[in-house]
């Protein structure tokens, strides 16, 4: 292809979340000129294998590459490669200390166009926020790009590394009219028979806050409607034990990891998204706005971003189980609010298509 170029993406496993779904995206709705190849540090873990290699046979990936390893050896390989396939740029997708052997071999190899991104708020605990210093410090030493989801990422890193001039944002995209299409195709059925369905899509981790949400909606007493919880994680049996002591059935409530997200979505009736103050972005936010559903947030920096200050969701106090309450039973038992909401998400949702988050993406990788 005359004048194109050469994108490699890094990932640490293709698991079902958030970053994974988003390398997905941004190599689907690569520009013409760019040619994208796929780095996996984590072999192991190919829970999304089958939708890059969907990209294969669309000509809209070249090749999967797939070595484990760490440190020296993590540097070795990534130089050997970038040598190899001499890519013109790399994003790298989670932001941690492995990936700095990475950067280091891209660096070494001549590459010039190296960003990772940065999907979390930087940790509020001492030890834990030193450590992030440190990661972004180096970073920026090794000429590495630091790309944020959101400004409530960038605002919490600046304290930092007060010397860094240039801290890009590019809010996560989704594919708005495919999540569109796709939810509408499995609407939810249950309401016309006098049941309804609220869920959160996340994984089950302590960045997020599942364990407000089960106790919130066992607190509603309803008898028409159900809670799901889509997605794994370190914390899934104790959210289980949880859902127990509230007299609410695990089996009924936790579906695992899935990848038919937009379908599940679809299935809902209201989404909602009971997270921390480490919340980066949620993606998944923004493809249930896609979806057109009503949502409901907890109110930290990131959710506020993206709901536009309440204007397309309810935003309720992280951690308060009594205001999720008020305000969780309150949305169940009024059609006519989460309507209005609905339309308000999917108006939302707009701003964040695809296309343009994949354009930027691509024109600060390479200017």
């Amino acid at each position: 292809m005359k004048d194109s170029k050469k994108v490699l993406h890094v990932l640490w496993g293709l698991h079902a979340a958030g970053i994974e779904n988003l390398a997905l995206q941004l190599i689907k709705h690569s520009p013409k000129n760019i040619e994208c190849d796929l780095l996996n540090l984590e072999p192991s873990t190919l829970d999304m294998l089958p939708e890059f290699n969907a990209l294969i046979n669309k000509e809209r990936l070249g090749s999967i590459f797939n070595f484990s390893g760490k440190s020296w050896k993590l540097l070795y390989l990534s130089l050997v490669l970038a040598r190899r396939i001499k890519p013109d740029g790399v994003i790298i997708y989670p932001c941690n200390s492995n990936m700095l052997w990475v950067a280091l071999g891209m660096r070494l190899a001549g590459v010039k166009n190296v960003a990772t991104c940065i999907q979390n708020t930087a940790p509020r605990a001492s030890r834990y926020r030193q450590k992030w210093k440190r990661l972004l410090q180096l970073m920026l030493l090794l000429g590495v790009k630091l790309v944020s989801c959101s400004d409530a990422v960038v605002n919490s890193i600046r304290p930092l590394i007060p010397g860094a001039k240039y801290l890009p944002v590019i809010a996560n995209g989704c594919d708005v009219v495919e999540i569109a299409k796709r939810a509408v195709s499995s609407v939810s059925s249950s309401s016309s028979v006098g049941r309804f369905r609220v869920g959160m899509v996340a994984r089950l981790d302590q960045i997020k806050d599942q364990a407000l949400l089960i106790q919130a909606f066992a607190r509603c007493k309803s008898t028409v409607w159900d809670l799901v919880l889509v997605g794994d994680g370190p914390c899934r049996g104790a959210l289980e034990e949880l859902s127990r002591s509230c007299g609410l059935d695990p089996s009924k409530i936790f579906l695992g990891k899935r990848l038919d997200i937009p379908e599940i979505l679809g299935s809902l009736d209201l989404f909602a998204f009971s997270t921390t103050e480490a919340e980066g972005f949620g993606i998944v936010l923004i493809e249930a706005m896609a979806a057109g559903l009503p949502v409901i947030a907890s109110d930290v920096p990131a959710c506020r971003e993206v709901l536009a200050d309440g204007a397309a969701g309810v935003l309720v106090p992280p951690g308060e189980v009594q205001a999720w309450t008020i305000r969780l039973g309150e949305l169940m038992s009024q059609p006519k609010t989460r309507q209005r909401l609905a339309e308000a998400s999917a108006t939302r949702a707009k701003t964040y298509g695809i296309e343009a988050c994949a354009s930027r993406w691509y024109r600060e990788l390479i200017p």
